[in-house]
């Protein structure tokens, strides 16, 4: 933990200030183990170790000068107040054809805190084009899935996320995270592995195709279809009733002898009465 201040405008040039702390539980009181200076005045502190500290606690900071007296500055603070959380753990991608579920957990604090309790902020950026592509910064409230739904279908270019952390009520942003990275660093390859993809595959199936068509041809000449006898009864196409003679004529050399026979047609005379 660092706690920090700055040297007063009206303060002597050999004020000196010490920083106290004290747990209002116990009432435990210590001074800072590790101070930070600037020109050789104490301006901040440093704490490594923080077991002796409660979740309330009471900071005073105090001023000496041989000229003139200083102004002591003291708070109580809790650590929901102060403490800035670490990015989360365990931050993981996973991505389907049109988007990818980014997910990670809670960060380790001090003092146990439900989920609910946290706020983040997701930063998206795309590597290529960076300057096109815009701070898309998310955010996201604690819960148990801590999960986000980011679209990107295929085929992707690759993109980086990083994730802080916050209180859900005081906005007090953390540290970020490792950029995790997900997607393809050249897309348009993916692009051609899809393209080929769909050739190969319309290849394949006029493969298939033309095989059964193949085997349905050879099919019909092993197994021809039987012509049907000629329906002349139930045939709707019209008949030619016209016979040319001419053909059935028979031959001279096997044709029998015939006699002609000529008949005559005679007419009776009637007798006339007599008298006449």
């Amino acid at each position: 933990m660092n706690c920090t201040w700055a040297k007063g405008q009206a303060a002597p040039d050999d004020v000196q200030y010490f920083l106290y702390i004290r747990d209002l539980k116990q009432r435990r009181e210590r001074e800072c183990p590790h101070y930070l200076e600037d020109s050789g005045t104490h301006v901040g502190c440093h704490l490594e170790d923080l077991s002796g500290l409660a979740y309330y606690n009471y900071f005073l900071v105090n001023g000496t000068s041989q000229r003139t007296g200083i102004q002591f500055f003291d708070s109580i603070l809790s650590w929901k107040k102060i403490e800035i959380y670490s990015p989360p753990n365990n931050i993981s991608v996973h991505c389907n054809v049109s988007h990818c579920l980014i997910q990670w957990e809670k960060p380790v604090t001090r003092h146990a805190l439900s989920n609910r309790e946290f706020k983040y902020q997701l930063d998206i950026q795309r590597l290529k084009n960076k300057e096109h592509s815009g701070n898309q910064l998310i955010e996201v409230s604690g819960n148990w899935e801590n999960k986000h739904n980011f679209p990107s279908p295929e085929p992707r270019a690759k993109h980086t996320v990083k994730i802080r952390t916050s209180d859900a009520r005081i906005q007090r942003w953390g540290s970020w995270s490792q950029p995790v990275e997900f997607g393809s660093d050249d897309p348009e390859a993916s692009l051609v592995h899809i393209y080929m993809l769909v050739v190969l595959g319309t290849l394949v199936s006029a493969l298939i195709i033309g095989c059964l068509l193949k085997r349905f041809l050879a099919s019909r000449r092993l197994f021809p279809r039987i012509p049907h006898v000629k329906d002349k009864w139930n045939d709707n196409h019209p008949s030619d009733h016209q016979v040319i003679w001419e053909k059935f004529a028979s031959d001279p050399q096997k044709a029998d002898n015939e006699e002609i026979v000529t008949v005559e047609e005679v007419t009776a005379v009637t007798a006339a009465p007599a008298g006449v």
